[in-house]
């Protein structure tokens, strides 16, 4: 899901918050953009997860999961860019991949 360049004021840096909730059957990959605008990836991550990152104007924002179960689970997910939600999703499955994008103003 992209959602392109958001509406919001333009400034100098925002706080995103990244935040993921994996039910106790599954394991997932993580991908988020890091406070140096990179990618970084996380490995079987389970349970809540939850980063904050400054970032600077023009930064291109994504966060990508890919959650593996061998049974039905269930994968909550958000970001909030200086504490304004931009993406909100729950997703059910034995395999949920989420993956948002967007550019900072």
């Amino acid at each position: 899901m992209s959602k392109g360049k958001l509406d919001i004021p333009q400034k100098e840096t925002y706080t995103v918050v990244y935040r993921a909730g994996f039910d106790e059957h599954l394991t997932a990959d993580v991908a988020y953009t890091n406070e140096r605008g990179k990618p970084t990836e996380l490995k079987e991550v389970n349970g809540a997860w939850d980063k904050t990152v400054t970032l600077k104007s023009g930064t291109h924002v994504q966060l990508k999961t890919l959650a593996i179960a061998k049974k039905e689970a269930k994968g909550e997910y958000k970001i909030l860019v200086d504490g304004k939600v931009v993406s909100e999703y729950v997703l059910r499955g034995k395999r949920l991949n989420y993956t948002v994008e967007f550019d900072l103003p």
